[in-house]
């Protein structure tokens, strides 16, 4: 009965010594940063989804214009990734949607500092819907820049989300600038061949 009474005396004050250790740490987590959420202001699930939605405006954009300067199974390859990126993408995801990207962007700046290209006017309106898209992901990315300056993940964050935000904040001013430039240079070659150019893109570039 005695060893009883010592062991519920003993479960007791294990709980009540794991509670306050527990609020101690969790006062500690705060204090680092690294509590219920970003020192940035953004939690790690909204960095993700805002670059997500910013890089399935950019392959929309690749596969228009791809496919309308005649490389259909490059723009195929850009639509397909586009629908297969999901707001809780994971940092493997990620990162094969920018090796898709990246490959899109090299084939797209290739093909318009080559020889002129022979375009129809459904092709050119394709290529003027593609500029709008293309303008909207630069957007997207560049007003992502108070999101990821500074930004810390929080202890509910830690896992696929926090991963996937920290290869965004890492990778972010690079796709910026490179994204700025295809911009740049579709807009020289729109202007060269006698296609609209979007206000929508001549904005953008204004961010740069």
């Amino acid at each position: 009965m005695k060893s009883s009474y010592v062991k519920a005396i003993a479960g007791v004050t294990l709980v009540l010594v794991s509670g306050i250790a527990s609020a101690q740490l969790g006062g500690l987590g705060k204090s680092l940063g690294i509590g219920g959420g970003s020192s940035g202001g953004a939690t790690a699930e909204q960095i993700v989804a805002k670059y997500v939605g910013g890089t399935q405006s950019v392959m929309r954009a690749d596969a228009n214009m791809l496919a309308a300067v005649g490389l259909k199974d490059e723009a195929e390859k850009a639509s397909v990734q586009a629908k297969n990126l999901t707001e809780g993408a994971t940092k493997n995801s990620l990162e094969e949607a920018n090796a898709v990207q990246t490959a899109s962007s090299k084939a797209l700046e290739e093909k318009l500092s080559g020889k002129k290209i022979e375009m129809d006017a459904a092709s050119k309106k394709q290529f003027a819907d593609g500029l709008v898209d293309l303008a909207k992901g630069l957007v997207q990315y560049v007003g992502m820049s108070k999101d990821v300056s500074g930004f810390k993940p929080s202890v509910s964050s830690i896992g696929n989300a926090a991963g996937s935000a920290l290869y965004v904040v890492k990778g972010l001013p690079d796709s910026v600038k490179n994204l700025g430039h295809t911009l740049k240079m579709a807009i020289d070659f729109a202007k060269a061949n006698n296609i609209p150019v979007p206000k929508e893109a001549n904005d953008a570039t204004a961010l740069l």
